[in-house]
């Protein structure tokens, strides 16, 4: 439980925007939670790790995670336009 609280934990910080990847709802952070626990549970509970795997393994990431940094990263360019 305390390591799903540090995923958790790691995904709101994404959602600040102090991450690469921008966790916009609950569904976005649900949906990377299986990728942290399989790819990056050697970095749980230190968040800014957990951020650096993710990124690090992003060809590894399940489709639904993938989504969300694309749909992240795409939505930056477009706010940056702007």
């Amino acid at each position: 439980m305390k390591k799903l609280a540090s995923v958790v934990a790691a995904m709101a910080i994404l959602a600040t925007g102090a991450g690469p990847v921008l966790a916009q709802s609950q569904e976005d952070q649900a949906a990377c939670t299986p990728d942290v626990m399989r790819l990056c549970q050697q970095d749980i509970p230190d968040q800014g790790r957990i951020i650096a795997c993710l990124v690090r393994s992003k060809l590894q990431l399940s489709p639904v995670c993938a989504g969300v940094f694309t749909r992240a990263r795409t939505s930056s360019v477009l706010k940056t336009k702007l």
